[in-house]
């Protein structure tokens, strides 16, 4: 695995990013470098977006000794349900084998970071988006910024949609996100009333916090990812603290037991509430 020119069309039935994460457990033991060119939807409700594996995954990857020099992801066009047009570029480097981890302590959220997007829609949808979100997290904290990036053209992909992505940085270098995105299911659905962004901002926003209170490393979209890579470690015993076990992080430890034959050691702390595994 690996090589140069790699091309692949995700298709419209999932998001890019629901591809991102096996391709990246993969490209790094691959032989060669990784870099590939993948098309199709870029954001969407249903999967992790491309912004939150920039903001979020890829600094955890690093946590597990994956060196910054040739991991990328870079976005070049959106696209969104239900014709998509999305193109992102990733770049992986090799490893020899990730370093064990003993993460557990989360730490404070010290800022807030985000960004916004709209694609065939009024520029101002990212605005009402990036107001109602701040308008919750500035009763927290003040170190809020949401950037906006506004599609057109090429750029803009197949379809109209807008959504945001959003981060929550520690001050033990924890990254908790929450994503969300806004577009027609199908072309027949063009005719319906779409959520309004002053919504779409503060619901994102209220999801982020009830990630936050969860109490772990990581955010529960990217708990199986966690487990994964420490499964993949060396013999050495890796800790980590999440939240609530989500769905897709059991089904990823049962995989783990199976196909690995890695057992992972279950403990709840009932004075936090979180897992520690």
């Amino acid at each position: 695995m690996g090589g140069r020119h790699l091309v692949d069309d995700c298709g419209v039935s999932r998001e890019i990013g629901y591809f991102l994460e096996p391709l990246i457990v993969l490209g790094l033991f691959a032989k060669k470098p990784l870099p590939i060119r993948l098309k199709g939807i870029t954001n969407d409700s249903k999967d992790s977006c491309v912004d939150t594996f920039c903001s979020t995954t890829l600094p955890m990857l690093k946590q597990f000794g994956v060196p910054s020099e040739g991991l990328e992801l870079k976005i070049e066009s959106r696209g969104v349900p239900p014709n998509g047009g999305g193109e992102v570029l990733l770049s992986v480097p090799i490893v020899q084998s990730p370093t064990a981890v003993s993460w557990i302590d989360k730490g404070t959220v010290k800022r807030i970071r985000g960004v916004t997007f709209s694609a065939r829609v009024s520029t101002l949808f990212e605005n009402t988006m990036i107001h109602a979100a701040r308008g919750i997290f500035n009763r927290l904290l003040p170190d809020v910024h949401i950037f906006t990036d506004h599609k057109a053209g090429p750029q803009a992909g197949n379809s109209p949609g807008y959504g945001i992505s959003l981060v929550a940085e520690t001050t033990s270098g924890c990254f908790v996100s929450a994503d969300t995105a806004v577009s027609y299911a199908w072309e027949d659905d063009e005719k319906k009333e779409l959520l309004p962004p002053a919504d779409v901002g503060e619901q994102i926003a209220s999801v982020l916090l009830q990630e936050i209170e969860q109490g772990g490393v990581v955010d529960s979209t990217h708990q199986g990812l966690l487990f994964l890579l420490c499964a993949l470690c060396p013999k050495d015993v890796c800790k980590v603290r999440v939240g609530k076990l989500s769905p897709h992080g059991i089904e990823t430890l049962r995989h783990i037991r199976d196909f690995l034959r890695v057992n992972f050691d279950i403990k709840q702390d009932p004075s936090t509430g979180t897992v520690r595994a």
